[in-house]
C-alpha cells in the first residue's frame, strides 16, 4: 500500500505528542486540598527565569504559593511579581496553574491548629496587601517574594529548618523555589512537554 508510510508516520506522530501524557499525573483536585498546601510551578515568566538560576537543585521549579481554604472555597495565595506594583494575590487553583508547564503540589505535615495558623497569617497579608520584594532580601519585612512567602508562612509553626538552613548569594540567604519541595510530601502534579505545551496553545 501506498499509502502505508504516511499512517505509520501519523502514527509515530501522534505517540510522541500523546504518549508523555500518560506517565503525567493531574495536579490535586481542589477539593483535596487543605490550607497551608505548597504549589509550585514552573515556568517562563520572566521572575522564572530568575527563580530557575538560583535552584538549589531541581531548575524546574520557577513559582510558588499556598493553598488557603475556606470550607468549599479553595484558592492559592501568592506574590505577584509584576512590574506595575506587584503584591500578593489570591487566585482560583485552576488560574494559579493555568499557564504552568509543570506543577507540584506539596502537603507539609500541618495538624488543624496549625493550618489555621497559617491561614491567619496569610489572611492577614492579603488584607495589608503585602508587595512583593523586588530586592530578594529575608530581611526586609513585610515585602515578600514567593518562596519567601511559604517558607515565612510555614515558619509561623515551626515548620522549617530556619534561615540558618539556605543558601546565600552575595553574602544574604534566600529561599529557592525548589527548596520548598522538601518541606511535605508530594501529593500529586503534572508535567506537559514544551511540543504537546505548543500544540495546546
Amino acid at each position: 500500500m501506498r499509502d502505508a508510510p504516511l499512517i505509520a508516520r501519523a502514527v509515530a506522530l501522534a505517540f510522541i505528542l500523546v504518549a508523555p501524557l500518560a506517565h503525567a499525573q493531574p495536579p490535586s483536585p481542589p477539593h483535596s486540598l487543605e490550607t497551608g498546601d505548597i504549589v509550585l510551578l514552573g515556568n517562563d515568566s520572566a521572575w522564572g527565569f530568575v527563580a530557575r538560576r538560583f535552584a538549589d537543585g531541581d531548575s524546574r521549579w520557577s513559582h510558588a504559593g499556598m493553598v488557603i481554604r475556606d470550607g468549599e472555597r479553595v484558592a492559592v495565595v501568592h506574590m505577584d511579581g509584576s512590574p506595575l506594583g506587584g503584591r500578593i494575590r489570591r487566585e482560583s487553583v485552576a488560574a494559579f496553574t493555568s499557564e504552568a508547564r509543570h506543577v507540584k503540589v506539596v502537603r507539609p505535615a500541618l495538624d488543624p491548629r496549625q493550618r489555621a495558623q497559617v491561614g491567619g497569617w496569610l489572611a492577614d497579608h492579603l488584607a495589608q496587601g503585602t508587595a512583593f520584594d523586588t530586592r530578594f532580601r529575608l530581611d526586609d519585612d513585610p515585602s515578600l517574594y514567593c518562596s519567601e512567602l511559604v517558607w515565612r508562612a510555614l515558619d509561623q509553626v515551626a515548620m522549617t529548618p530556619g534561615d540558618d538552613s539556605l543558601p546565600r548569594a552575595a553574602g544574604r540567604a534566600y529561599v529557592p523555589v525548589d527548596r520548598l519541595a522538601t518541606l511535605g510530601r508530594v501529593l500529586g502534579g503534572r508535567e506537559r512537554p514544551p511540543s504537546v505545551v505548543a500544540e495546546a496553545r
